[in-house]
Parts: C-alpha cells; sequence; structure tokens
C-alpha cells in the first residue's frame, strides 16, 4: 500500500508539473536599444548579439516567444538592434516597437514590427501574451509572395489588438 501512495504521489506531481507547463504564459523580453552613439561599431554588435542572445534564451525553452524592443523617442533603433529584431521578425517572433517617451512613433519601411503605440513596456508585453495565446507565432517570412501573404495577415491581426488597445486621448484647448 506504501508503495502504491508513493507512486500515487509522484504521478500526481508529475501530472501538476505538465498542468504548468501547459497553461505557463508564453515568455516576452523587453530590450532597451543602447543610448545613441554615431558610428559606433562596437555598441551596434554588443547591441544585435545581445538581442541575438535573449532570443536564443528564450526559444530554448518555448516555441511561441516576443520581443518588445523600445527604441529612441521616436521608436527608432540603433542599426545593430534593428538588424537584430528584424532577423527575429523573419523568423516568426513578433516584435513590438515603442518609443522611449510616450509619443508618434516614427514609420520604418518596410515594417515588420508591431506599432506599440502610447502604451508602456509591461502593457505592451502583456497585450504581447495575449496576442500570442491567441493567434499564436507569426509565419516564417520567406521569399515567396505566398509565405509573405500569411506573415502580413497574421502581423495585421497582431496589429489590430494593439491599436484597438491605445490610451484613450482627449482633446483640450
Amino acid at each position: 500500500m506504501r508503495v502504491f501512495l508513493f507512486r500515487f504521489v509522484l504521478w500526481c506531481g508529475a501530472l501538476a508539473a505538465v498542468a504548468v507547463v501547459a497553461v505557463a504564459a508564453p515568455p516576452v523580453a523587453v530590450i532597451e536599444d543602447a543610448p545613441w552613439s554615431p558610428d559606433d561599431a562596437a555598441r551596434d554588435g554588443a547591441a544585435e548579439l545581445g538581442v541575438l542572445l535573449q532570443l536564443a534564451q528564450l526559444q530554448r525553452d518555448h516555441q511561441r516567444v516576443g520581443l518588445v524592443g523600445i527604441g529612441d523617442r521616436r521608436g527608432i533603433f540603433q542599426e545593430g538592434m534593428q538588424r537584430a529584431l528584424e532577423f527575429a521578425a523573419r523568423q516568426g517572433v513578433p516584435v513590438v516597437r515603442l518609443a522611449r517617451t510616450p509619443t508618434r512613433i516614427a514609420p520604418a519601411e518596410p515594417d515588420l514590427f508591431i506599432a506599440g503605440g502610447d502604451l508602456a513596456p509591461a502593457a505592451a508585453a502583456a497585450l504581447l501574451v495575449r496576442c500570442l495565446k491567441r493567434y499564436g507565432a507569426l509565419p516564417k517570412l520567406a521569399a515567396s509572395a505566398d509565405e509573405s501573404r500569411a506573415f502580413r495577415e497574421k502581423l495585421q491581426l497582431y496589429q489590430a489588438e494593439f491599436t484597438a488597445s491605445q490610451p484613450a486621448t482627449v482633446a483640450m484647448r
């Protein structure tokens, strides 16, 4: 009887561990760009490597991950961070672009990122987790038109969620 009880407790523990993993939220990392420094190749390389290492750590344990990138005051990233975040987006990782201060984000071409608007980094990360649960990861972006269309369609679903969750603005005189 004691052996049966011991096995039952182990089985329940294993089942609980599986349940925790099954309901765990997809991880999202918030990454802030380094302050501006013109023509600093070492800083660009370090920023790129930092983003790629963070992405690898997230993807080691989870299939669906997301990134929230905080750029300068207009949401523009330094060159190294831009390259790394574009690489992540092309691999199917949704990337939210935020500005350091709540302001209008400058458009970028080609924009592979979700515009976070005036959301705080914590709110953007929480919304990205909800979107990952609801819509799943983005498809990988490849050269074919069909894969590109699928990527854009799913990116629009994410963007619609972020646009709808923007704080209300009140006009004042």
